[in-house]
């Protein structure tokens, strides 16, 4: 789950997202969930169908981007928090939001050769 601080940084990272595709990929891969559990034989290979089962916790991250980080129309970094909460064994979220990571996303190109990278 992506989450934005206002709708500023909302529209900053959707036209970062628009016009750097691998910015996009980078993001959609770290907001990838495991939610299978593949039986593995004793060499750690899957031997078996995967497992539907629900998560024992949930994430979501948060992305904000400062006025000051923008480069005519598009960020210069964007920031980013990646939070965790609890779920109960049928996958029913509870307690508090925690965070567990936050950094940023930092252009070390410009906007016409952009190289996105993350920093913790």
């Amino acid at each position: 789950m992506i989450e934005f601080t206002d709708s500023f940084s909302q529209a900053a990272v959707a036209e970062a997202c628009s016009a750097f595709p691998a910015l996009l990929e980078r993001i959609c891969l770290e907001l990838t969930l495991p939610i299978f559990i593949r039986p593995r034989d004793e060499y750690g290979d899957i031997c078996g169908p995967a497992e539907i089962i629900p998560p024992d916790r949930i994430r979501k991250t948060q992305l904000f981007v400062c006025q000051r980080d923008m480069v005519d129309n598009l960020p210069k970094e964007i920031g980013f928090c990646h939070m965790v909460r609890d779920c109960d064994k049928y996958g029913t979220p509870h307690g508090e939001w925690r965070m567990i990571l936050n950094g940023s996303y930092y252009n070390h190109g410009d906007n016409a050769h952009p190289q996105w990278s993350s920093h913790t």
